[in-house]
């Protein structure tokens, strides 16, 4: 009689595990919060084995932005917020360690301004040349040759007095523009050979007019090698009626643009034959 309550028991035990083993695991996942809603509402568990379909407007086929929801940048929300992390600069491999070098112009030292040059003119009249021109006022004049005419800054502030000479040699014949071309070269020549200059740079020729005839013309570099003064100057050749004019302008080099556009060209445009 025993026995067979135990066999009852038995039976009775291994069916309520059988029973159990078919009922499928559920999980309550909503928050404390909602699950009294839901269970009044007898809404259905998440499923956790897959069951559930996917929609077609769940689907990303990778055109999606998720940085469209922050509103596109990211910026700082202010102090109760949380600010946006920032982007590590980036940085070319090539260049990663490598030593910082000045950058032309913004590293280097602004060098010293020059101070500015004013000028007033006058009229010279250079009677054994047969010439009248403007020029700077003030000027120092030397005429003692009878062919040349010099005018030279007396400034003494200057580390270099600027100087305008014309010539005026009479010739056998009207020179053509390569034999023009030749005088500027043999005069660049005596410059850069005269002992007094060194560094000397000389520029290509070039045509100007001048006393209503084409001239030669070229500019050069140089340093003043007793001084050290760097200079520049312009030298320009025509030939009219037989009589060969040339010019020479010398100025510091940091002045070239002033001495160019205002003695220079000063003299080209006003000079005169008497």
């Amino acid at each position: 009689m025993r026995k067979k309550q135990v066999l009852c028991l038995m039976l009775v035990l291994c069916a309520i595990l059988m029973t159990a083993c078919q009922q499928r695991e559920v999980f309550d996942t909503l928050p404390p919060e909602q699950r009294g809603t839901a269970a009044a509402t007898d809404a259905p568990a998440q499923d956790l084995f897959g069951s559930a379909v996917v929609g077609p407007e769940d689907y990303d086929d990778g055109s999606y932005d998720p940085s469209s929801e922050e509103g596109g940048e990211w910026e700082d929300v202010g102090e109760s917020g949380v600010s946006a992390p920032t982007a590590p600069p980036v940085i070319q491999s090539e260049y990663a360690g490598a030593t910082p070098v000045l950058i032309d112009p913004v590293d280097k030292p602004t060098p010293t301004p020059l101070p500015t040059l004013s000028l007033s003119f006058v009229t010279y009249e250079a009677s054994s040349l047969h010439l009248t021109f403007e020029g700077p006022s003030g000027w120092t004049v030397d005429d003692t040759a009878a062919d040349t005419y010099t005018l030279t800054n007396p400034d003494p502030s200057m580390d270099y007095a600027a100087q305008l000479t014309v010539r005026a040699v009479p010739v056998n014949k009207q020179y053509t523009k390569s034999e023009l071309t030749r005088e500027v070269k043999g005069m660049l020549d005596t410059l850069s050979g005269d002992g007094v200059l060194t560094g000397f740079s000389p520029s290509n020729t070039a045509e100007r007019t001048i006393l209503g005839s084409t001239g030669i013309y070229a500019n050069y570099k140089a340093v003043v090698k007793e001084t050290g003064a760097e200079i520049a100057g312009r030298l320009i050749v025509v030939c009219v009626d037989k009589t060969l004019y040339t010019l020479h302008v010398s100025y510091p080099r940091g002045y070239t643009e002033f001495y160019v556009t205002n003695v220079y060209d000063k003299f080209r445009h006003s000079v005169k034959k008497n």
